[in-house]
């Protein structure tokens, strides 16, 4: 134990804690007043520092991470089994989390149940199912409000935004998404731990979830400052357009 607070600059009372909660795992004990910790001990206790010095992170969330890591014996994708239940208590607070049935976020947004079927068949949103009943976690019901912001911007079917306008988001968001998750796995599945891949892919979804925006809106007024300076659309030159009335 002496040499494990040196190693680690944990208490005892502190291990013995974590140890009673789980966050570690018992020592080998070859006799009754003898316990041995090994590098599993150092290691564990040396990443919850870090989870909770660098992340912020409490010991209900980091107690989901290493349970999952201790779980994942196999190799390969299959080690990523579970991946779900270590990355989601990091990417927010489950209370805040809570679902709710789909026709009260219709009414709160001022949207009828067909509105969201159609995002939903956008593939702009997910929809859970259970009990008979239909539900939107807080994420989606939040696309949901933010979609209402968009109409009342004036993309309105109207003007010429229908169904058909959107459909490259979703088909976009498909591939994009199966592309990050292809190459995740791919890449660390043979060299990280479950814990690790958790810690891993909630910062960088963090991460991404920043710089996309940017780069969309950087793009977007570079394409707007083309336009105004050459007096075509992208693509379409003099001689290149088509009619439908021949």
């Amino acid at each position: 134990m002496r040499e494990l607070e040196q190693a680690t600059g944990v208490g005892r009372e502190t291990i013995r804690f974590y140890i009673r909660e789980g966050l570690l795992p018992e020592p080998e004990r070859p006799k009754r007043n003898v316990a041995r910790y090994s590098d599993v001990h150092v290691d564990r206790l040396k990443e919850i520092k870090k989870l909770q010095q660098e992340r912020f992170l409490p010991l209900n969330v980091i107690k989901t991470i290493v349970k999952a890591q201790d779980t994942a014996t196999a190799t390969g994708i299959e080690g990523f089994v579970g991946l779900e239940n270590a990355l989601y208590p990091l990417l927010g607070d489950p209370e805040k989390l809570e679902p709710r049935r789909l026709e009260d976020v219709a009414s709160d947004v001022g949207f009828s149940v067909s509105e969201i079927d159609e995002l939903a068949s956008l593939g702009f949103i997910n929809v859970d199912e259970r009990d008979g009943d239909r539900w939107l976690d807080t994420r989606n019901a939040r696309i949901v409000a933010l979609w209402k912001g968009i109409r009342n911007a004036g993309f309105t079917e109207e003007k010429g935004y229908g169904a058909d306008t959107w459909a490259i988001y979703g088909t976009f968001l498909n591939w994009l998404v199966q592309e990050e998750v292809s190459s995740f796995y791919s890449i660390l599945s043979d060299q990280v731990g479950q814990g690790e891949a958790a810690t891993m892919a909630a910062e960088g979804i963090r991460i991404m979830n920043e710089i996309l925006p940017l780069m969309r809106t950087d793009r977007i007024i570079r394409a707007v400052e083309e336009i105004s300076q050459s007096g075509e659309l992208p693509g379409v030159r003099d001689g290149d357009e088509t009619s439908d009335k021949d």
